[in-house]
């Protein structure tokens, strides 16, 4: 037999091996965190504070170069990165999940948030998101929220399944936000 073409077909069969075994590997994705662009940087970072309770875990300036390959700012606007975390203990115990992050723009007149002020909350439309947060004492997060004028879009209510209450609101940049709070047995009917 040629050497050669042993080679080649070793050569060959090497590659179709290779190929197949990369196809076979599974994919794996985690949500790490949400990003919202936002014109009102305070006023988001207040409300996930002050509303449902998480604190900032970074806060960090951006090159407005480098942030403008993405955004649509000027080389002079001002961005800041701020990444926020909940915690806490529930029932069924400790839950790790994502982050709230903000990519902040601080430029009024430029591209970005010429319009921010004229925006209006509204309700799903193709490509909305809506933001679940599994919290504890919904009752004090539906008060705060209702303190501080949110606008509320589904009232705490009991789930169908009895096992869960929630409730839907705006946050300020129009995001819908879930809260949910899960019981271990099912809610007593209040009939």
């Amino acid at each position: 037999m040629n050497h050669k073409f042993t080679f080649f077909v070793w050569s060959f069969l090497s590659v179709c091996i290779t190929a197949s075994a990369v196809q076979a590997q599974d994919v794996q994705s985690v949500l790490l965190r949400s990003v919202t662009v936002t014109c009102k940087l305070e006023e988001s970072i207040a409300f996930y504070r002050d509303i449902l309770g998480q604190q900032v875990i970074e806060d960090q300036p951006q090159s407005a170069e480098s942030a403008a390959r993405f955004l649509n700012i000027s080389p002079t606007a001002k961005v800041r990165f701020v990444v926020m975390k909940g915690s806490g203990v529930y029932p069924g115990g400790e839950i790790i999940g994502g982050r709230v992050a903000f990519m902040g723009i601080d430029e009024p007149k430029g591209p970005a948030c010429k319009d921010a002020a004229k925006q209006t909350n509204q309700r799903g439309v193709q490509g909305s998101e809506i933001h679940p947060h599994r919290v504890s004492n919904i009752e004090e997060i539906a008060r705060r929220a209702k303190e501080h004028g949110v606008e509320i879009l589904v009232p705490l209510k009991v789930s169908g399944s009895r096992l869960s209450r929630n409730m839907m609101m705006f946050d300020p940049n129009g995001r819908i936000v879930e809260v949910f709070e899960v019981n271990i047995a099912k809610i007593p009917d209040a009939n």
